[in-house]
């Protein structure tokens, strides 16, 4: 944990030394996500094509997962930023083919749950295994100074979402 402020701490004292800006920063986040994303997109297009999930899908078995336990459809529709009508329509199409569970809840007879399925989970072990080798390919590509610059960088910032 010292070792992590220390990075962070280093970070943003080279940020401030070296005058970069956010918006900089951010372009450059930009141009490495644009160049990952080209990189990987034909494995993972294959994938998605089988599985015959759309990017609400995805997103929503991705939440799910994260989360680790059963949501209402309106805190799903939160969390993903979509319409009530629009959550509680993916989630019956992805009910319908075996990748969630929904059910009554125990307290608000009127509200129901959704939760991922162990089919779900493994759709979600797919998609992250594709994204995981195309990344491990580009890791590949950059010296061990810059692998190990890079590793610290990132293990130092927050990446993990809350769930409702």
């Amino acid at each position: 944990m010292r070792l992590r402020n220390h990075c962070m701490h280093a970070i943003i004292a080279c940020m401030q030394a070296t005058g970069v800006s956010a918006k900089e920063v951010a372009a450059e986040l930009l141009a490495l996500w644009h160049f990952l994303m080209k990189g990987g997109a034909p494995a993972l297009y294959r994938l998605l094509d089988e599985l015959d999930l759309s990017m609400t899908q995805i997103k929503t078995l991705h939440a799910l997962d994260d989360c680790g336990r059963e949501l209402s459809v309106k805190d799903l529709a939160e969390k993903l930023g979509m319409s009530v009508p629009n959550a509680s329509r993916t989630a019956d199409t992805l009910l319908k083919r075996g990748y969630l569970e929904r059910r009554e809840d125990e307290h608000d007879r009127r509200m129901r749950r959704v939760g991922i399925t162990a089919a779900g989970r493994e759709a979600v072990e797919r998609i992250d295994t594709v994204r995981l080798q195309n990344l491990q390919d580009y890791a590949e590509t950059l010296t061990p100074e810059q692998r190990t610059a890079l590793h610290a960088s990132l293990s130092s910032l927050p990446h993990k979402e809350h769930c409702p």
